[in-house]
């Protein structure tokens, strides 16, 4: 074959992969553009028809002030973020000179525009709620922004691996794991000093589970300890879904027997650790006394007794944090 036909082979073949590139790439810009559309559709329906960049003009509790609605919607899911897409603007409560309405105390709900407005600036600063020397709004303040539902948004909380390894640890998300080998987690406060009072685990495909709290300094990572779990060491309490039974301290608390969980089994710890339920059902009746034994809380720096309990979860598969309840 002639050096002039190799190059023609040569050519024709690159010209033949350039079209076949040259079709993927339209047929990704096609792809793309009815993203964008389908990303503007989800929009004007979120918007009402409205816009984010709209500046909304709010009567909080008699004190006036403006802020945008894409600031004031920040938190999905949330009510504030329901409220104000721009769907229900007429329907919402106006004062006569058809300001937004909202009945709560200015200098709370202004705490939660701080915290909005540095959320909109990349700034992810926890609210300071206002305090005296006579007077602590931290219950009202968390009251409010419960009742709009943006306790994650402002008081998140994550799982964070507390023994194991990194590779087989398999965290999914900040509240879901699918643990390859046995690992221990610590349900994290992301910034802010709010105590889990309660929560909340669904499981996936399971081979062993612990599911539990420490209330004191507890090292599951020396080679003692890093095969045991929550309930199995000193500071600890838990319940043993595997060995189905209720531990304290490494030691077994009877009236806990019969404990059976599959796919899909909800595992709810409640009252830091007191009163427990699997898929509904009260387990461990004598959980309640035993716990409230133990020493679970100290002072803060405001002289307040709080508790000291953090969720702890062992496990070798797939589970999901999917309910949450702070206290104040």
């Amino acid at each position: 074959m002639s050096k002039k036909a190799s190059y023609e082979d040569a050519l024709s073949s690159l010209t033949e992969i350039l079209s076949v590139r040259e079709k993927e790439l339209d047929v990704r810009e096609e792809e793309l553009r009815k993203l964008e559309e389908k990303i503007e559709v989800d929009r004007s329906t979120f918007y009402g028809g409205t816009s984010p960049s709209d500046v909304l003009h709010l009567n909080i509790g008699g004190t006036t002030t403006t802020i945008l609605r894409r600031t004031l919607t920040s938190v999905p899911g949330s009510m504030l973020a329901s409220r104000f897409s721009g769907r229900w603007d007429d329907g919402l409560e106006k004062d006569k000179h058809g300001d937004f309405f909202i009945d709560q105390e200015y200098a709370l709900f202004e705490c939660l525009l701080h915290y909005l407005r540095n959320k909109a600036n990349g700034i992810e600063k926890y609210p300071i709620v206002p305090t005296s020397r006579y007077v602590d709004r931290r219950d009202d303040f968390c009251r409010m922004v419960d009742y709009y539902g943006m306790t994650d948004g402002l008081f998140p909380v994550a799982l964070k691996m507390h023994t194991g390894s990194e590779d087989s640890a398999g965290i999914i998300g900040p509240k879901k794991v699918n643990a390859k080998e046995w690992t221990t987690f610590i349900l994290n406060l992301e910034g802010h000093k709010r105590s889990i009072k309660s929560y909340e685990v669904t499981l996936g495909e399971v081979k062993d589970i612990k599911i539990g709290w420490y209330y004191k300094p507890t090292d599951l990572t020396t080679p003692t300890n890093v095969n045991l779990g929550a309930g199995d060491v000193d500071g600890t309490i838990g319940l043993d879904l595997e060995r189905s039974k209720f531990m304290i301290n490494g030691e077994c608390v009877p009236d806990s027997d019969g404990l059976e969980y599959t796919d899909g089994t909800v595992v709810r710890a409640e009252d830091y650790g007191k009163v427990w339920y699997v898929n509904g059902e009260i387990v461990a009746p004598t959980s309640t006394e035993r716990v409230e034994g133990l020493n679970l809380t100290a002072t803060d720096s405001y002289g307040n007794l709080r508790y000291v309990m953090r969720p702890l979860i062992s496990i070798k598969g797939e589970m999901e944090i999917t309910s949450i309840e702070l206290e104040n």
